[in-house]
């Protein structure tokens, strides 16, 4: 029975995994309502490119890049991160945030920032495979705060590294929903 009961419990995890990977969101849920923010995650191909294309298009009033490395300024990030030159002139009005290391960190710093600038709505932006962990962390921080996600896809990738990056966040995701089910810190 020892046996049966751990691999039915593998064997369910595994089944979830699948079921995480095949419901990774395409495209965000709302792409007209405008946002008193835009929140884009660092760690990832595209984000902030993606960010400062919604800040221009006006999908959202204030820009916020989490998890910006320590000493890196708004231009270098646009270089590094291949900003498109007809979004440059929008890289004075980012703001950028330095302290963040990490999705919960990330949510931290966030929930600061939404405090001082009493922001009531965010567009989330992060990679679609990031998505379920950063809401679950950012829900729990921004109570009463709309929070749209707005995935990004990463493209290109081989089926191992793909895989591989699905695992991880899968088994983070785990940890995460459990430590706010047992209210651990």
């Amino acid at each position: 029975y020892f046996f049966l009961s751990i691999t039915s419990i593998i064997l369910l995890w595994l089944l979830i995994f699948c079921l995480f990977v095949i419901t990774l969101p395409n495209a965000p849920n709302d792409m007209t309502k405008v946002t008193d923010a835009i929140v884009v995650l660092t760690g990832g191909k595209g984000r902030v490119e993606l960010g400062f294309s919604l800040f221009d298009a006006g999908l959202g009033k204030r820009l916020l890049i989490s998890g910006v490395h320590p000493g890196v300024k708004a231009q270098t990030l646009a270089e590094k991160q291949k900003i498109p030159s007809h979004l440059t002139h929008r890289l004075s009005e980012a703001e950028l945030e330095y302290a963040a290391q990490n999705t919960a960190e990330n949510a931290i710093e966030t929930a600061k920032w939404v405090s001082t600038n009493s922001i009531k709505s965010i567009r989330l932006v992060t990679g679609d495979y990031h998505v379920q962990r950063s809401l679950i962390e950012f829900q729990k921080l921004l109570p009463g705060v709309s929070v749209i996600a707005h995935p990004v896809h990463m493209p290109g990738r081989s089926l191992f590294k793909s895989t591989r990056i699905l695992w991880n966040e899968y088994i983070k995701l785990t940890f995460v929903s459990l430590k706010y089910r047992l209210n651990l810190r």
